[in-house]
């Protein structure tokens, strides 16, 4: 028996360099032809045109397969080949059930049976597989990363954890395979069959999947950002809670699938059939078109999300539930919003064209930019619409009852038979607007510019009016009873019937006249005021002036008495005899007393102090004699 005999019985493992090495034979050329001859169908990646090239091999394989599957083996119970480096000898045509754990195959041309084959932790980096056997194959862990697997038949088999970056399994066969925690980053695995496959966290990043079939695979946590999986089917396909952020899904099957939990934002899902998102997040980038007959809040479910950040938003939002969503600021100008339920919706300066039929029942539209919008019919009570731009908005038939409208502009809008009874429309323009047959019962029409426009057959009951413009507006058949139509202007109206209206006087003359009274009583208030503080000063001023001239008084006092005092002692000292200059300090002294005495105010006062000068320069004088 040859050595090659007793390895393949799995006698014995014998050293890489004594199994025969292949020779440089026709045989050899024909391997060199086979490769280059599987490249070509990689490049070219016509799988299913070659499909009848490789008919005749595959037939001999399954042959051979059936023959292994006869044997019933073990996976790892034939040949031991565990941990051995492979990758310079000629591999025997059946390895399957064969030990082959941890070892290197990296870059071989494998074309061995490897059904059933123990392969956990093998390194096939590069290894060319196309068209292998390898059903049953336990390969967790194995390093597949670029890896030649095109036609490989892997059902059943076990890839937990591998990696298979930058691998090429297109048209192969995962059938019932798992492939959890693998790494599929850029793998090319269009065509291949993935049904009840579990593919739980597979990272399939970057991978072109398409035409794939993953019907009943379970994806669940599935990394797929940017994943080009369009055109396949994926019947009952679960993607929970799955990342497919950016994923081409478009074309794609996907009856009964589930996306709960799912990623689904800026992912491409146009003309797919039977998705059903519901509890998805993120808003894709393409939906399919709506049903023509949805009915409202069927559609896509974004109610109470923030959708400011959103960059693209899908066409067709139709019959989409955005109850309470936040849309401040955002451009919907191209996103049909037909039959969607926008109740209680933040939509201020927001951008909308397309909501025909649409419940904005309590949205907040502020300044929002609505030209042209399509608002036949829908229901706007109690919205928010102050200083919106309508110009030109279909908005025949829609109830804008009790809606705030003031200072948005109408012109050129339709209005036909719209219902705008109780709303707000101070300050609004609606130039040139149609108008006709609409309800305006008791809405505050304030300053409103109404001019040109066509009203016919129009309801004011009740309605405010005051300063209100009207002038070459069609008001035939329009009604104004219980209107306030003070100061409102009518030149060149044509057909304007104000039968039933009042009027009261003009604002003008009610302002000019309060503010009469108000300045002639400000005047009175003003005099009397006056007149008390000047009083009251007086008095403080009279009281002050008799205080400082008692002090002025008393400190005069005592400079009259030392003059006096002065004098005595001089006297006493010297003696009077007929001195001039005694007796005429002695005088002062004397007129100083008198002049004290007579003295009513400050400056009488004041002048005591010259007579006592006069007096106490006299005593100088007797001094210096």
């Amino acid at each position: 028996m040859s050595s090659l005999t007793r390895l393949l019985a799995g006698a014995v493992i014998l050293p890489a360099a004594l199994l025969p090495a292949p020779a440089a034979s026709a045989h050899t050329v024909q391997d060199t032809r086979t490769v280059q001859d599987t490249r070509t169908v990689q490049d070219t990646r016509s799988t299913r045109d070659n499909r009848a090239a490789v008919q005749d091999s595959r037939a001999a394989r399954d042959s051979r397969a059936a023959e292994g599957a006869k044997a019933g083996c073990r996976p790892g119970s034939g040949p031991k080949l565990a941990g051995r480096d492979l990758t310079r000898v000629t591999l025997p045509a059946d390895l399957s059930c064969a030990d082959l754990r941890r070892a290197k195959l990296d870059g071989v041309l494998v074309r061995s049976l490897l059904t059933g084959a123990d392969l956990r932790g093998a390194s096939l980096k590069g290894t060319r597989l196309g068209n292998a056997e390898m059903a049953g194959a336990r390969l967790r862990g194995a390093d597949l990363s670029e890896a030649e697997l095109y036609y490989a038949n892997l059902r059943g088999a076990d890839l937990r954890d591998a990696t298979m970056d930058d691998s090429i399994p297109y048209n192969a066969h995962f059938e019932g395979a798992d492939l959890s925690g693998a790494t599929m980053v850029r793998a090319k695995t269009y065509s291949a069959q993935f049904d009840d496959a579990k593919l739980v966290g597979v990272d399939l990043t970057d991978a072109e999947a398409y035409g794939t079939d993953m019907r009943r695979a379970d994806l669940t946590g599935l990394k797929a950002s940017k994943a080009r999986m369009y055109n396949s089917t994926m019947i009952k396909t679960v993607f929970r809670d799955a990342d497919l952020r950016g994923a081409q899904l478009r074309g794609s099957v996907l009856d009964g699938a589930t996306f709960r939990g799912a990623d689904l934002g800026g992912a491409e899902l146009g003309d797919v059939t039977g998705a059903r998102l519901a509890g998805s997040k993120g808003v894709p980038r393409d939906l399919p078109a709506a049903d023509p007959a949805c009915e409202p809040g069927s559609g896509q479910k974004y109610a109470g999300w923030d959708l400011t950040s959103v960059a693209e938003f899908p066409r067709d939002l139709s019959c989409a539930d955005l109850t309470g969503a936040k849309l401040d600021g955002v451009n919907l100008g191209l996103v049909k919003l037909d039959r969607a339920i926008l109740r209680d919706v933040s939509a201020v300066g927001a951008t909308i064209r397309y909501l025909k039929g649409a419940d904005l029942r309590g949205a907040r539209l502020d300044r929002a930019k609505l030209g042209s919008v399509e608002l036949m019919g829908a229901d706007l009570t109690g919205a928010r619409l102050a200083r919106a731009q309508l110009g030109s908005a279909k908005l025949a038939g829609a109830n804008l009852s009790k809606a705030d409208l003031s200072g948005a502009e109408f012109g050129s809008a339709d209005l036909t038979e719209a219902k705008l009874g109780g709303a707000d429309l101070r300050d609004a323009e609606f130039g040139s607007a149609r108008a006709d047959l609409a309800d305006f019962t008791g809405a505050r029409m304030e300053r409103a510019d109404l001019s040109s426009g066509k009203f016919q057959g129009a309801v004011f009951r009740g309605a405010t009016l005051t300063d209100a413009d009207l002038s070459f507006a069609e008001l035939r058949g329009a009604t104004f009873v219980d209107a306030e139509v003070t100061g409102m202007e009518t030149d060149f109206a044509k057909d304007a019937d104000l039968s039933g209206s009042s009027s009261r006087p003009a604002i003008g003359w009610v302002i000019f006249f309060s503010l009469a009274g108000l300045v002639a009583l400000w005047v009175l208030v003003t005099v009397v005021v006056r007149g008390r503080r000047r009083g009251k000063a007086a008095k403080l001023e009279a009281a002050g002036r008799t205080a400082r001239l008692e002090k002025l008084r008393r400190a005069q006092e005592e400079n009259v008495t030392r003059l006096g005092e002065e004098i005595d002692r001089l006297a006493d000292e010297e003696g009077a005899g007929g001195d001039v200059n005694w007796h005429r300090a002695l005088d002062a002294y004397d007129a100083a007393k008198k002049a004290l005495a007579d003295a009513r105010d400050i400056d009488d006062v004041k002048a005591v102090d010259i007579i006592v000068a006069r007096g106490r320069e006299a005593l100088r004088g007797r001094r210096t004699r």
